[in-house]
């Protein structure tokens, strides 16, 4: 068999909160880290699945290799696999919902250029942290699984692997303020990841404008307004569909669901099991957040359509799936990213994702 699935962590409950530390004992390169938590859940919501997972983090020793939320984990994962959703979402009381987040060494699934090489590493660790409580205060149960997608019979002789890590999280000082961040220039850059998180807020009204320039602006790489950015980038993006059911509350109570896009435009659709049923959508959809309505005990259904995963903006160097033509970060003396913040910049949080090219 030229590939194969290992499980590195049994479908276990691994209770409220804490952290669960994996060695990797497998020998064999590694494409892809699938990481699923499957909480069972009661309303109240306070945040989606993926949120009880507050940092993922790949080390050997001291290094790391992969650092980041499992939100921020499924918005790259979105762009990079171009798949609609990593949730599934049916949102009865008492029922299961699973949230799925990995780590992807490779362009894609079995990449043999890129890869994740056991051998290279003395002590290689992954260490989840969760905490249930960060989706519903009414969990009761949570499962957690991990596997591995391994190369078996087939042999490859990858170069390196696709690292990813959170470089700089802030919180904004003030409206049309500009925030200065240091980048580094030791691998080259892949794709760099915008998320200014606010609750029932786009992002786009978080971070208004971009700039990245080399050696003190002697050389400018970009310079966006993301809104105007996002407008053109929604014919390069796969737009995110996610599937969602409940059973309606009444006429003067509230329900309230997170979804994974969170632009402004992000629309809903529903579908009820009775007849001259009525669903009613309390706000417009932002931020990855609804409040609807609807006929008591009716259970009605729908779909999501929209954009910008987990508040997340996505910002590629060159052609993703050519190696060559990404930003050859080791060529720059410094290279600066320039932030200008928006209208709701009170109570957020900027972050910076890089993905780089670590060589062996």
């Amino acid at each position: 068999m030229k590939y194969r699935e290992t499980e590195l962590l049994d479908r276990t409950d691994v209770g409220a909160a804490g952290t669960i530390s994996i060695p990797i004992n497998v020998r064999d390169p590694i494409s892809r880290i699938d990481i699923t938590f499957e909480p069972k859940l009661w309303q109240p919501w306070v945040g989606q699945v993926a949120a009880c997972i507050p940092k993922i983090e790949l080390t050997d020793g001291s290094d790391v290799l992969f650092s980041m939320s499992g939100l921020e984990a499924q918005g790259l994962n979105i762009y990079d696999r171009r798949c609609p959703t990593m949730n599934s979402y049916y949102f009865n009381r008492g029922n299961y919902m699973m949230a799925t987040m990995g780590i992807d060494f490779g362009r894609w699934l079995w990449d043999p250029e890129l890869a994740l090489v056991p051998d290279k590493f003395n002590n290689l660790m992954l260490k989840i942290t969760y905490d249930e409580d960060l989706a519903s205060a009414g969990v009761t149960y949570n499962y957690m699984e991990v596997f591995a997608h391994c190369f078996d019979e087939k042999i490859i002789s990858p170069i390196g692997f696709l690292m990813s890590k959170l470089h700089y999280a802030y919180e904004p000082g003030g409206n049309d303020q500009y925030d200065y961040i240091d980048l580094p220039t030791d691998y080259t850059y892949r794709q760099l990841l915008l998320r200014g998180f606010k609750t029932k807020v786009d992002p786009l009204d978080v971070i208004d404008e971009a700039r990245l320039s080399e050696e003190n602006d002697k050389r400018v790489v970009f310079d966006i307004e993301l809104r105007r950015y996002f407008y053109r980038m929604m014919g390069v993006w796969k737009e995110i569909e996610e599937c969602w059911g409940d059973y309606a509350h009444s006429a003067t109570e509230d329900g309230n669901i997170y979804f994974t896009p969170t632009n402004y435009g992000t629309t809903v659709t529903a579908v009820h099991h009775e007849p001259d049923s009525e669903f009613q959508q309390i706000a417009t959809m932002r931020g990855g957040y609804m409040d609807w309505r609807g006929v008591p005990a009716v259970y009605f259904c729908g779909r999501v359509t929209g954009f910008l995963p987990n508040h997340c903006i996505q910002l590629p160097f060159g052609v993703q799936s050519e190696l060559d033509s990404w930003y050859d970060a080791q060529l720059k003396k410094s290279i600066r990213l320039r932030l200008y913040s928006s209208t709701e910049f009170e109570d957020s949080l900027v972050s910076v994702i890089l993905q780089q090219v670590r060589t062996y």
